[in-house]
């Protein structure tokens, strides 16, 4: 269905929304405010989600439906100092992540067919699960402070009423002047802006905060924005129920292997990622009640991604350097389950084994990660200084990092794991760098709740890379 352009009925004022609980996420001279568990309720009364109401006079409780899409953002502050200090100053690496759903109206409303139509027309979609926290970043300070300034990151939400239903994210940032042996190395701000959440899963700069624009980037991680469509016509719709089916014994059947992607290169570094890899199609199962069962993947799986930074650090002549490349990634997959057809009354089994809901992946793939640059003609010349770089090379040095997989199966394990492996060429630069040449394997599963992680299997994995999920 097109979505219609609405406004809310700002009458009903702000009963619906929860704002979250504020948390401090650091300690020290420079300190971060972040907060969790922003929402819209499960019921919500129709007025609330569009006007005028389609209705009319009719009262219609809305319930959260069986539509979600989860979201991660990268949120990037940085501060830069003044004149010949024109480096990184302060830096604070945040995570925002939130769910968005699809509302439908409650059971046992006696709603006609053609009530049902009407709100069809309607993306009544709402947002839960908003917060903002920090990002674990591996190795380093989070956040950055190079000249220990004194200050504050503060970020609330306040829910919109005008137009679709969304949040809106504030933040008010303070710093006190920085000033060693006469020389200041930093100036006074006091600056507030904010950032708009919205129910298709869409993270944005309110518009017209150039500031805001110039010193946050946002970068995607994980989910996508979305439409938002409607179920409600089939909302009262009866449905089959869902089962478990142990699995004593499962044969796998096919997938698909891994496509190698055309280098990704950069400043003499040369990135080979993949894509397409699939875990299998279908399983063929023995229970207890009966053998050669055959499921199939959800074609509705859950979307999800992780961001690798891959870092190496410089070291000649027994003295350390400063990381000397850097590589910014994404893999990404969508975890599926397995069911039966099913039967005539829409039965279905879902299948598990060992206790554990039996799952795969699909759509695995590793990419550069694709960091967004400030509009020069927004954040001004200077602005491009704080644009994220996906590659860093410092030395120049001819490079390759280079990534396979492939689906297996490991003992003591439920589902079908991703093995990945990778391969680190450095050439090295006279005097500045050594040349290194190394390996190492990662492993994409299920952890003993069904959620998905990624473990890093030796010691060069270990040192080289930072994931977060």
């Amino acid at each position: 269905m097109a979505e219609v352009a609405l406004a809310l009925n700002t009458a009903a004022g702000l009963t619906g929304f929860i704002t979250g609980q504020a948390r401090g996420l650091t300690e020290g001279l420079f300190q971060v405010t972040g907060f969790n568990d922003a929402r819209f309720e499960k019921e919500m009364p129709l007025e609330m989600l569009a006007s005028p109401n389609p209705l009319g006079d009719r009262q219609v409780v809305m319930v959260r439906g069986s539509q979600s899409v989860d979201h991660v953002y990268w949120l990037r502050y940085l501060r830069r100092g003044i004149g010949v200090t024109d480096k990184k100053r302060v830096c604070v690496e945040l995570l925002v992540r939130f769910t968005t759903f699809d509302y439908v109206p409650k059971a046992g409303q006696d709603l006609r067919t053609r009530h049902l139509n009407l709100l069809a027309d309607y993306p009544m979609w709402g947002i839960s699960g908003l917060g903002i926290s920090l990002m674990a970043t591996g190795r380093g300070r989070n956040p950055f402070n190079k000249f220990n300034e004194v200050g504050s990151l503060v970020f609330d939400t306040t829910p919109v009423t005008t137009g679709l239903p969304h949040f809106r994210l504030n933040y008010r940032v303070q710093h006190q002047a920085k000033t060693v042996m006469g020389a200041t190395l930093a100036l006074n701000h006091n600056d507030v802006g904010s950032f708009l959440v919205h129910s298709n899963g869409l993270l944005e700069y309110a518009p017209g905060e150039g500031r805001t624009e110039k010193h946050f980037r946002i970068t995607p991680l994980s989910g996508r924005v979305h439409n938002r469509p409607s179920r409600i016509g089939a909302a009262n719709a009866p449905a089959g129920k869902v089962s478990l089916l142990t699995a004593t014994q499962i044969v796998r059947g096919a997938g698909q292997d891994a496509n190698a992607l055309a280098a990704h290169a950069h400043d003499s570094l040369r990135v080979f990622g993949f894509d397409q890899l699939n875990g299998p199609d279908t399983l063929t199962v023995d229970s207890a009640a009966a053998n050669g069962v055959v499921a199939r993947a959800d074609p509705n799986g859950r979307q999800g991604a992780m961001r690798l930074e891959y870092v190496r650090n410089g070291g000649v002549m027994g003295s350390q350097v400063r990381t000397k490349i850097r590589v910014l990634l994404l893999l990404r997959y969508t975890l599926v389950s397995y069911f039966t057809d099913p039967d005539q009354a829409g039965n279905r089994q879902v299948v598990q084994q060992n206790g554990v809901r039996y799952s795969s992946f699909r759509d695995v793939s590793i990419t550069v990660l694709d960091t967004v640059a400030g509009d020069p003609l927004v954040v001004g010349d200077d602005g491009t200084k704080y644009d994220i770089k996906a590659i860093k090379n410092r030395f120049h040095e001819t490079s390759t990092l280079r990534f396979g997989a492939r689906i297996e199966e490991v003992n003591g394990q439920v589902g079908a794991q991703v093995r990945i492996n990778w391969r680190a060429q450095h050439a090295g630069a006279v005097g500045k760098s050594q040349s290194h040449d190394n390996h190492g394997d990662f492993r994409l599963g299920v952890d003993q709740s069904g959620n998905p992680v990624l473990r890093l299997l030796d010691q060069d994995s270990n040192k080289y890379f930072t994931v977060t999920s």
